[in-house]
């Protein structure tokens, strides 16, 4: 039998709380990104560097893509699949100096 405990965190200063395990969450190690590009070389170059980032923080990571042409230029849908819920959460942190 298993009790499930929710615990919330109160920051007195703003009023805010978290429940713990809503920021990482077991099974959660699976990212979705949309790369739009004016062209299909474009849109590769910065999947280039987010494969190059995931590969630092999971070297197996499993990398899985779908193009889309648009009038417009192209969209690159990217999942990103990482051995655990951390692994992800580390990625997501460390991408932000590429976006």
């Amino acid at each position: 039998m298993s009790v499930e405990e929710k615990v919330q965190e109160t920051c007195e200063a703003c009023g805010c709380f978290a429940e713990i395990g809503t920021i990482i969450g077991e099974g959660d190690d699976v990212l979705t990104l949309d790369i739009a590009a004016v062209d299909e070389a474009a849109a590769r170059a910065k999947l280039a560097e987010y494969q190059a980032l995931a590969k630092e923080v999971y070297s197996d990571v499993q990398i899985g893509e779908t193009l889309t042409k648009s009038a417009d230029g192209v969209s690159l849908n990217v999942s990103l699949q990482f051995s655990c819920t951390a692994e992800k959460l580390i990625f997501e942190m460390r991408a932000r100096s590429l976006a």
